[in-house]
């Protein structure tokens, strides 16, 4: 299993295992202000064969801000590939942020692997 891709949404589920997507593929989101975090929905694409189900794997999305502040590791799940999917939701995530707000890139990798997906994300403080 590799990771093909990753998009912040609006709102994504996975309905007669097909995804709908509302607002998808963020450039930007605004914050209030003195937010050291927001919530969002995350797709997660993967490239998946037959011989990746039933393995353990470790999703990470490690974070850094504009001023250069990291967070490795800043949102973390296991899980096991149930069948060969080609897509995960992860709804209502919470993930750091810089308080002043910024550009922003989230990467996504899978544990043990050197390969990452990286998602610049413009955090606007209202």
């Amino acid at each position: 299993m590799r990771l093909a891709g990753a998009f912040f949404a609006n709102k994504a589920e996975v309905v007669d295992d097909m995804l709908n997507v509302e607002g998808g593929f963020w450039a930007s989101t605004s914050v209030p202000a003195g937010s050291t975090s927001f919530q969002c929905t995350c797709v997660v694409l993967c490239d998946t064969r037959r011989r990746d189900v039933g393995f353990h794997y470790a999703l990470h999305i490690d974070g850094v801000g504009p001023t250069g502040q990291r967070w490795p590791s800043a949102w973390s799940k296991d899980f096991q590939l149930p069948s060969a999917m080609k897509f995960m939701v992860l709804t209502q995530i919470t993930l750091p942020m810089e308080p002043n707000g910024g550009r922003h890139t989230y990467s996504f990798r899978l544990e043990g692997t050197h390969e990452r997906f990286d998602v610049p994300l413009d955090i606007t403080v209202r």
